[in-house]
């Protein structure tokens, strides 16, 4: 009798340390000291109550639109990302908020494509940048294409981008993501393929290419066709599937372990483009410090790539002091590059790392390139005027991340929520699915065993959280995603929205594409708000005289 209660006192003392570790694992951080009684909720709500009501419609044209779209950031990752952005000051982070999150118009996207429940980011990328959904994988084709299957793409089916609307409107375009430029994001723009996977020619088989003789790889779309090889400012990775001779560094190896994809056409595409826009002394970067160089008053075309695959995590960009820009430095210099426009611009900028720290199931990293995504968002409001641009900031999909296990305020979000049933610690963000799945079977296979982990592990860089179902790679969520809009007619984005309507809203917004109608006639340039008053006098006038 002794020996067990002896037993059972050591397990409860090693539950009591495993709870006391948790609890110094995730303890608050930040402490307020205001007093939070009903008159302070009070006033938080009046106070937000006078702001909402400050909210006036910006009727103007848009004569700028900016896209910033964080592949795979769902809901969770905004709320996860907001707190994780607090943290970092050393505040709780529940109270705070993205930069993003103040614009006043809000609404959703439902992100189903036309054979998916849960879709990719080449089937969405052609529904918010041309406005019409398609199958799974496909880019800037419609539901008629098949993917894998060159043959099933014609001119009838394939649908151009509001980036290709700009250009016809004599604007100049750019696009700037964390990802190749050549990933599905940025091909949303561009390109017309059946298989988003055809980044260079190296990917395309023998078969395909007996078959379709005239198909062409991502790549070679951008420096050879329209709209790509107009586009004035193109920053991101993907250099090896520009040049078959690229060559690897400690810091900037070849990339292999997403979609290796080797060119076997020796031309150099850098080439290619330069020689195309050799009249216009186009600039190319391979650094940031090649960047920072360049004279934004006087370049027309710039085309940067960075990294052979795709660019380092902001994370790894600070730590190892590497001489590539950050998702806010590009965005600032493609403004400053297509600001010279009078005209205006289009830009598209994507934060695409969130989305591959996901698959990976490395919410840390996730929650560090939503902040750095962030960031680009208030850089490029400072440096535009709400009078004349309009900016949109939404996903694509979402992922399986949750937030559970009642963690108190002020816990850290990275970090440890409770105990388990087994008295074993868990953490606060967790997948539904994704290499995560951290569980072991015992050796007579009668139970399953959740393994333990240490607090470096939990709070670093590198650690996959929990998952509930191993797989390779954590898959995409089908969840309704958010759009935040600021500038002229961000209240088109007010509600529930299929995907494909973002695409319409801004074209509405700027005049161009489909959407030039009530920018003309009576209207001429003056802004929609202003030709709503004078058409009704303008119409009594008529009948008076």
């Amino acid at each position: 009798m002794r020996r067990l209660i002896l037993q059972v006192s050591l397990l409860l003392f090693i539950l009591l340390l495993g709870f006391t570790e948790v609890m110094s694992l995730s303890a608050k951080r930040y402490k307020t000291t205001i007093k939070e009684d009903q008159n302070f909720w009070r006033d938080v709500a009046k106070k937000e109550l006078e702001r909402t009501k400050t909210v006036t419609l910006n009727n103007n044209v848009a004569k700028n639109v900016i896209l910033f779209l964080g592949d795979g950031m769902s809901i969770p990752t905004l709320t996860a990302a907001r707190i994780y952005k607090g943290q970092l000051k050393k505040e709780g982070g529940e109270e705070g908020t993205l930069f993003f999150e103040t614009f006043p118009h809000v609404g959703l996207s439902k992100t189903y494509n036309v054979n998916k429940q849960v879709a990719d980011s080449a089937s969405t990328a052609t529904a918010y940048l041309t406005g019409v959904k398609t199958n799974y994988k496909t880019i800037g084709v419609d539901g008629t294409a098949i993917y894998k299957n060159c043959s099933s793409i014609n001119e009838s089916n394939k649908v151009s981008s509001i980036l290709q609307w700009a250009q016809k409107a004599g604007k100049r375009t750019g696009v700037v993501t964390s990802t190749r430029v050549t990933h599905a994001t940025p091909a949303g723009t561009y390109a017309h393929v059946a298989d988003r996977d055809w980044e260079c020619d190296g990917a395309i088989s023998a078969e395909d290419e007996e078959l379709c003789p005239a198909v062409k790889d991502i790549a070679t779309q951008l420096v050879e066709e329209e709209p790509g090889k107009s586009i004035n400012v193109v920053m991101g990775g993907g250099y090896q599937y520009f040049d078959a001779n690229a060559v690897g560094t400690v810091e900037d190896p070849l990339e292999t372990e997403f979609v290796p994809c080797n060119r076997t056409n020796t031309t150099n595409l850098v080439d290619v483009w330069k020689t195309y826009h050799a009249s216009y002394s186009p600039e190319f970067v391979r650094t940031k410090s090649d960047l920072n160089k360049v004279d934004a008053a006087n370049t027309q075309f710039l085309l940067g790539l960075f990294s052979n695959g795709h660019m380092p995590y902001e994370y790894e960009k600070r730590e190892k002091k590497l001489d590539v820009p950050t998702l806010e430095d590009m965005t600032r210099a493609a403004i400053e590059i297509l600001q010279q426009e009078p005209q205006g611009y289009f830009l598209l900028v994507e934060g695409g790392r969130i989305d591959h720290a996901h698959h990976d199931s490395i919410a840390h990293r996730a929650l560090d390139e939503t902040v750095a995504m962030d960031l680009a968002v208030e850089a490029a409001v400072n440096l535009t005027s709400r009078d004349d641009t309009l900016i949109v900031v939404t996903a694509d999909h979402a992922h399986t991340m949750s937030i559970s296990g009642y963690p108190k305020r002020g816990q850290e979000i990275t970090g440890l929520a409770a105990l388990d049933a087994d008295g074993l610690p868990y953490t606060t963000l967790m997948y539904a699915n994704g290499p995560g799945y951290n569980y072991s079977i015992d050796q007579d296979h009668s139970q399953v065993i959740h393994e333990n982990f240490t607090k470096d592990e939990v709070l670093s860089f590198s650690y996959k959280q929990l998952a509930t179902v191993p797989l390779d790679s954590e898959t995409h969520g089908g969840d309704d995603v958010a759009i935040y809009a600021l500038g002229p007619m961000a209240h088109l984005f007010h509600t529930l929205h299929e995907q494909h309507y973002i695409a319409h809203a801004m074209a509405y917004a700027s005049c161009i594409g489909d959407y030039t109608e009530h920018c003309n006639g009576v209207s001429g340039t003056l802004p929609p708000a202003l030709t709503t008053l004078l058409l009704p006098l303008l119409s009594l006038l008529w009948l008076r005289f």
